[in-house]
């Protein structure tokens, strides 16, 4: 596990994934294995998992989404009320997600966009800590601890032209967001 200031760790988990290595880091929810996409197969490797469960795609901001998708307006609008925060996009097959962690925005500024996971083993739990974290992924060289981590893992919703479906409930209750969308929708045509 390392230690250090902001920067200190920046640049070395930065160093590490460019070197194609993974890392474990914390977000606004859970722990997560971290690769750069196009070392997303270690991922699968590390955590004994089969290839065809996807990973999210985490990005510095908002608009860099983009880079991975042309956004519907829905996935628009998820992104503007719910990002930075704890909440998946899928949109044409590509997970995304900006979370509001500063470490994660800030290694995702320096290295682009990250391939991100929950740091467990396939089928079990997600640890808190860093330390048990560490301990699911021994060739995991660096490990950043964030403290102690309880929080819901993210939701994740997929936008389609027919529009939204719920793959996992978590931290971000999209069901009132979709609800308070259609509640103004409903205002403005009683209004005009």
């Amino acid at each position: 596990m390392s230690m250090g200031g902001p920067r200190e760790l920046l640049e070395m988990a930065a160093a590490e994934l460019k070197a194609g290595r993974a890392v474990i880091i914390p977000t606004d929810t859970v722990y997560g294995l971290a690769a750069l996409p196009e070392n997303v197969d270690l991922l699968f490797e590390l955590k004994q998992r089969p290839a065809d469960k996807a990973v999210a795609i985490l990005v510095a901001r908002p608009a860099d989404a983009e880079q991975m998708f042309d956004p519907l307006p829905a996935t628009r609008r998820l992104m503007e009320q719910c990002w930075p925060g704890a909440l998946t996009i899928v949109q044409d097959g590509c997970g995304v997600r900006c979370p509001d962690h500063p470490l994660v925005q800030a290694l995702a500024d320096e290295v682009g966009p990250i391939a991100t996971t929950s740091a467990n083993l396939s089928g079990q739990p997600t640890p808190h800590t860093a330390a048990a974290a560490a301990a699911a992924f021994p060739a995991v060289q660096l490990v950043v601890d964030g403290g102690s981590l309880e929080a819901p893992a993210s939701t994740v919703v997929e936008v389609t032209e027919d529009g939204l479906s719920i793959l996992r409930q978590g931290a971000v209750e999209v069901e009132r967001l979709a609800e308070d969308r259609s509640n103004e929708s409903s205002s403005r045509r009683q209004a005009g």
